[in-house]
């Protein structure tokens, strides 16, 4: 099942629609969620978490996915982290924090506050360009003991996958998993609900952009994918018992019904990034 951009609660505020409003104008991309997929009631990805901000006001939403990659820093993507960093500057947003919980606004729900939001200095919003740099990551004020950071990729990972026979499609085409949290799909698409429930699905691969790792999300081919609420979420390498987070969602269709396109974290630009906030915490 999918999701919806800027993922909003149940308990959404006018600000929050706002918030999420914005994101889809400024950056003109659907924030996506889990399309035809199921929810993760096992706690199969601990390491995906929901960003969950508090307004001024008191009140409280959730705006995009993303996965822990170090015990204090947290992957998502630029389009979420530049306007939440913009509206935490003005005082709109009080506090942010992260989610690792499966459903983070139910009882018990565990908060990790974030201490700052950076986001990929060469981002420049998801203009038509081969190489958005569309990451951001958020620091945690403390580690995250109890949870494996993903594992991040060599560089040219989804390359070498190529090279060596693995991205085919069609019959027994290869497969990678998308996680997030946001708002469901019913059918007939698009029809949106919210249910703020870190999801799952498997997407099938279509093509390897210099930027990008397009997939299918046509449930009608039995499919599934992303769509608004789910944006930095993981898309994740699933191979003889090990994962490799290859990259994050970014944007699709504007009814998350056809494929997707995720910013590829195995570019030399996006590795660069990611382990010179990680070396500055040292």
């Amino acid at each position: 099942m999918k999701r919806l951009t800027s993922r909003l609660t149940a308990k959404r505020s006018a600000f929050g629609v706002l918030l999420a409003l914005l994101a889809v104008v400024a950056f003109a991309v659907p924030i996506a969620a889990i399309t035809w997929g199921q929810k993760d009631t096992s706690g199969r990805y601990p390491e995906v978490g929901d960003i969950v901000y508090v307004t001024s006001g008191g009140d409280t939403g959730g705006f995009c996915s993303g996965t822990l990659i170090h015990p204090r820093v947290f992957l998502t993507a630029g389009h979420c982290t530049t306007p939440l960093a913009y509206y935490w500057s003005l005082g709109a947003i009080e506090h942010v924090s992260v989610s690792f919980d499966a459903d983070p606004f139910g009882a018990g729900a565990t908060m990790h506050e974030v201490v700052d939001i950076v986001t990929h200095p060469e981002y420049a919003g998801l203009k038509p360009m081969s190489d958005p740099h569309d990451l951001g990551l958020l620091i945690l004020k403390e580690a995250v003991e109890d949870i494996t950071p993903a594992t991040l990729p060599s560089e040219g990972f989804l390359d070498d996958l190529r090279a060596n026979g693995l991205l085919g499609h069609g019959t027994n085409g290869a497969k990678f998993t998308v996680v997030g949290y946001g708002a469901s799909l019913n059918f007939p698409p698009p029809r949106f609900y919210s249910d703020d429930v870190r999801q799952y699905g498997f997407s099938e691969f279509r093509a390897l952009l210099p930027g990008w790792l397009r997939m299918s999300q046509q449930g009608r081919t039995g499919d599934e994918g992303t769509c608004y609420g789910d944006s930095g979420g993981p898309t994740f390498w699933e191979s003889g018992g090990s994962r490799t987070i290859v990259a994050t969602t970014s944007w699709g269709d504007a009814q998350c019904v056809t494929s997707e396109f995720n910013y590829r974290v195995d570019l030399p630009g996006s590795l660069a990034f990611i382990y010179g906030v990680i070396d500055g915490l040292n």
